[in-house]
């Protein structure tokens, strides 16, 4: 079995290269990877193109909840949404974009609960632990003020959901967005 390939090893080939070799190599990586044209359109593309990966991503949650060749509805593998989410980022430059797929993935959840119904215990348990890591990487990132109507939409929206969903969705939200009408009292 041939060994792997190590970063170091890696650089050191590259420091060899002469400039117009790097060039071919970064060139021929961005005709034949995806994530790599993906993580240079955002990087390089500006807003518009960002938005542009972005919404691929989001189209790609959306058909694991919803399938356009099929009327009826497809329940979501918590194993795809997280790959999913995992290869954006991978190419994301910004971390608001992380939040805004991972918070869209949430947002289908609900949207596909109040759809259909209740769902099972693990298909909620999964959407928990997208909201809660979106929360904390709001936090982590300062971008409480960009998020918070939004994160609580998403509680109000789940507000009939059973499993104790609602209920931890509300926990999660308070603790990372405190109510300020409730130092008051």
């Amino acid at each position: 079995m041939a060994k792997k390939l190590t970063k170091k090893q890696l650089e050191n080939h590259l420091q060899h290269l002469e400039k117009k070799e790097l060039l071919a190599e970064v060139s021929k990586l961005f005709t034949r990877v995806e994530q790599v044209r993906e993580y240079y359109q955002m990087e390089f593309g500006g807003k518009a193109e960002r938005e542009k990966v972005l919404a691929d991503y989001k189209k790609q949650i959306r058909s694991q909840f919803y399938s356009s060749r099929s009327a009826s509805p497809r329940m979501p593998k918590a194993a795809e949404l997280r790959k999913i989410i995992n290869a954006f980022k991978k190419v994301a430059v910004v971390q608001y974009d992380v939040v805004d797929l991972m918070l869209y993935r949430v947002e289908t959840a609900v949207e596909f609960t109040n759809d259909f119904g209740d769902i099972d215990q693990s298909f909620y348990q999964s959407t928990i632990k997208t909201y809660c890591d979106a929360l904390q990487l709001i936090d982590k990132e300062k971008l409480h003020s960009y998020f918070n109507d939004r994160c609580e939409q998403i509680v109000d929206d789940a507000s009939g959901i059973g499993w104790g969903f609602y209920d931890t969705l509300w926990e999660f939200f308070h603790f990372y967005f405190p109510d300020e009408e409730s130092d008051e009292a």
